[in-house]
């Protein structure tokens, strides 16, 4: 491995008076918090491996979290297993970060200024262009759905976990409760909190009838070309409501995201 890891842009290098840019390379170990130079004279060996905040205020710890690099990324971790804001959602430490830019906030509350971190390492793989080319011979299903509407809205928000999205929602679930905490995630609203439960169930009741009755790109019913169509209707008898609900929404989500009727531009910006 040649070259540094990353790079962390927004904070303080040792020694340094002003932020700029700090490459990090595998096998370092960094803190990052409170410029205390009084401390770190003392320290001089957690000096040399200090990151500091700008401006951070009296109750952020010195050692408020810790970057450990390796060869192709590097994890945040935060003090007494503490979890780390990563692009405005918190996470379980440590986070493991690769490929790309992430913005991580020193503290969960997020009242400190974040900081960049660009991991610019990555593994070596092999290369074809035509490995993923349509085969010629697949199905192609057809569903649309208006963007911008609330069912355009909920049916990316339950689609997300199959998207190849670096911004993947910390919410994996398939359950209404789940769906609804991505939705909250990206910010939407379906509008008064005490019905959005029930309106978001109708909806997703919704997108499953469209799957139920969808057709191929050539105007011919899903269900007479698939011997088992909708996707779910083999149900284990041993399921509950609950998880036969769950993996009905599981199966709409796979065919939204194969027949192209949610956009992953929509959240990967």
């Amino acid at each position: 491995m040649n070259g540094p890891t990353a790079r962390i842009d927004g904070l303080l290098p040792p020694g340094g008076s002003q932020p700029a840019p700090v490459h990090v390379n595998a096998d370092e170990v960094w803190s990052v918090g409170r410029r205390d130079n009084r401390f770190l004279r003392d320290h001089p060996d957690r000096a040399r491996w200090h990151l500091g905040v700008p401006d951070a205020s009296a109750d952020l710890s010195v050692n408020h979290l810790e970057l450990r690099v390796g060869s192709v990324g590097l994890a945040v971790s935060g003090r007494r297993g503490a979890g780390v804001l990563v692009d405005g959602s918190v996470r379980p430490g440590p986070v493991v970060l690769t490929a790309g830019t992430c913005v991580v906030s020193p503290s969960v509350s997020g009242t400190g200024v974040g900081f960049r971190v660009t991991v610019l390492a990555g593994e070596t793989f092999a290369a074809r262009d035509d490995a993923l080319a349509a085969s010629g011979t697949t199905i192609a299903l057809r569903m649309t759905l208006e963007p911008g509407t609330g069912l355009h809205r909920v049916a990316t928000a339950l689609a997300w976990p199959v998207m190849p999205t670096r911004r993947r929602a910390h919410v994996l679930g398939w359950s209404g409760r789940d769906v609804a905490g991505r939705m909250a995630q990206l910010g939407w609203s379906l509008g008064d909190p005490g019905t959005e439960i029930t309106v978001l169930g109708k909806m997703l009741l919704t997108l499953a009838d469209k799957v139920a009755n969808c057709r191929l790109a050539d105007g011919r019913r899903a269900d007479i070309v698939f011997p088992h169509w909708p996707p779910w209707i083999d149900e284990a008898g041993s399921e509950t409501r609950d998880q036969r609900a769950e993996r009905r929404n599981q199966c709409v989500a796979d065919v939204l995201w194969r027949a192209g009727a949610v956009d992953v531009d929509v959240i990967d910006c």
